[in-house]
């Protein structure tokens, strides 16, 4: 399945759902095809993801799939299930595979693009919006899982089929690998470059760290011919020094 882009980005909307019985949630759709003709990626979700304004976990509950209609469905709904009303309407422009979830670019009209990340880990089922300026900080504890006797309640359900729609977009996931000059293992020779760079504090070069260790550990044919560092200004919301690591194999 393609993946969304600037010519071709994805719909994704943020409705109220009104019960019968008083209470309300949001629901945060997503389409997996530009035109929006499939099955939506449903979260139950107790926050707004286009209002949230600080990096911290807020919970999702998967729900099953609904229907393509509800990208552009407001009132009230048949068969006595309250009403709807859509509050937000972005475009997803980017959409890639990312350890244990997606990380995801989203315009909500504003021609600003919105950073996420969903991650589900040891029965947690969450997302965070990433500002520019803290990008390469390391993310914030996830939430503590639900206890249901001794047993974690896992909310991302394999009947779901959120596992199949994760993989549907690792286009991007190891883009490494699809260079035309495959990296030279004999001993001579750098063919590519990667490039890592962190704030100077001891959490963020951990971070770094852990980064670049799994960037070897999931590419085991890669074979590091050489290594620079430096120190550098980044420019953002403010302008901080940043250590630069080029690992070239």
């Amino acid at each position: 399945m393609a993946s969304p882009t600037k010519e071709n980005p994805f719909q994704t909307v943020i409705l109220q759902h009104d019960l019968p019985d008083g209470t309300s949630h949001f629901d945060w759709l997503l389409a997996v095809d530009a035109k929006g003709s499939g099955p939506l990626v449903s979260f139950r979700v107790k926050e707004r993801p286009d209002l949230l304004k600080e990096n911290r976990w807020v919970v999702l509950d998967s729900r099953p799939d609904h229907k393509p209609e509800y990208l552009h469905l407001e009132g009230e709904l048949e068969g006595d299930r309250g009403t709807v009303i859509r509050h937000a309407k972005g475009e997803i422009f980017i959409w890639r595979e990312i350890t244990n979830g997606w990380n995801m670019m989203i315009d909500w009209g504003t021609g600003l693009l919105t950073e996420y990340e969903i991650i589900s880990n040891d029965g947690v089922f969450a997302f965070r919006r990433i500002f520019e300026d803290q990008s390469q900080e390391p993310p914030p504890p996830l939430p503590k899982p639900k206890i249901g006797g001794d047993v974690p309640v896992d909310t991302m359900s394999e009947s779901l089929g959120l596992s199949k729609k994760i993989t549907a977009f690792g286009a991007g996931k190891k883009q490494e690998n699809a260079w035309v000059r495959q990296p030279n293992a004999t001993g001579t020779g750098a063919t590519h470059v990667k490039t890592f760079h962190s704030k100077l504090t001891d959490d963020a070069l951990r971070y770094v760290d852990q980064q670049l260790n799994e960037w070897l550990d999931q590419n085991p044919e890669f074979e590091v011919k050489l290594v620079t560092t430096t120190i550098g200004t980044f420019t953002g919301k403010v302008k901080e020094p940043h250590l630069i690591c080029q690992v070239w194999v």
